[in-house]
Formats: structure tokens, C-alpha cells, sequence
């Protein structure tokens, strides 16, 4: 499966990793999941079309297509997620979980019901 994030000020109206469709995204906003699809390989394509809100097209901005080769990141034998995390600048970066939880920021110390359970 497929999330996103998008830390860009621009959203991004779709993007796809190897032909496969991960959806759209808000500015500065997360994304949902896309199921399903295999990804194999050493190299991932990503591909992505900047989106503009209102405001940045009229300030002029314009619908931009960009494209990236990465390599794919090793994955685990737990991992079924494969995060898209777009940084500013389009910068782009893969990363393999087996949860919805982000390989790129640290992960929670205990478990969301621990806590609840303590209160």
C-alpha cells in the first residue's frame, strides 16, 4: 500500500510511483492510502504534478510536471506501507513500514491505547 505527505507549500493535484496512482494531496498536508500494487526492483519512479490553491494562481503560478529516480528503499519482512513524503523544493523520499506510522519521524514510545488506559 501507498501513503503520502506533502510538506510543500503547493499541493499536488496526483502522483504516481512506478505507473501506480497514490492520489492527491492538500498543501502542507497528509494523504490517505492506495491499495494495492508490488513494488519490486531496486529503483522507484516517482512522478508528480504541482497543483496551485487559488491565491498562488493569481499570483501566477502554473501547473508543474516533475519526475525522480530512487532507489528503493530496503524493505523489512514486516513492511507493507511504502511512504511518499514530498519535502520543499520537490524533494522526495521513500520509506518502508509495517504501520501508518512515518519512517521518517520518530516513532511514538508507547502505544496510543496505554495512554488512554492510564487516564
Amino acid at each position: 500500500m501507498v501513503t503520502s505527505e506533502n510538506h510543500m507549500e503547493r499541493p499536488i493535484f496526483s502522483f504516481w510511483v512506478n505507473g501506480f496512482w497514490g492520489g492527491n494531496l492538500f498543501a502542507n498536508g497528509g494523504g490517505g492510502i492506495m491499495c494495492c500494487s508490488k513494488f519490486e526492483g531496486d529503483t522507484a519512479k516517482v512522478t508528480w504534478i504541482l497543483d496551485m490553491t487559488k491565491q498562488q494562481q493569481i499570483q501566477g503560478a502554473v501547473e508543474e510536471h516533475h519526475e525522480v529516480q530512487l532507489l528503493l528503499p530496503q524493505r523489512g519482512p514486516h513492511d507493507q506501507y511504502l511512504h511518499v513524503r514530498f519535502d520543499p523544493g520537490n524533494k522526495v523520499r521513500l520509506g518502508w513500514s509495517p504501520d501508518l506510522f512515518s519512517p521518517f519521524e520518530p516513532r511514538p514510545t508507547k502505544a496510543v491505547s496505554e495512554t488512554s488506559e492510564a487516564q
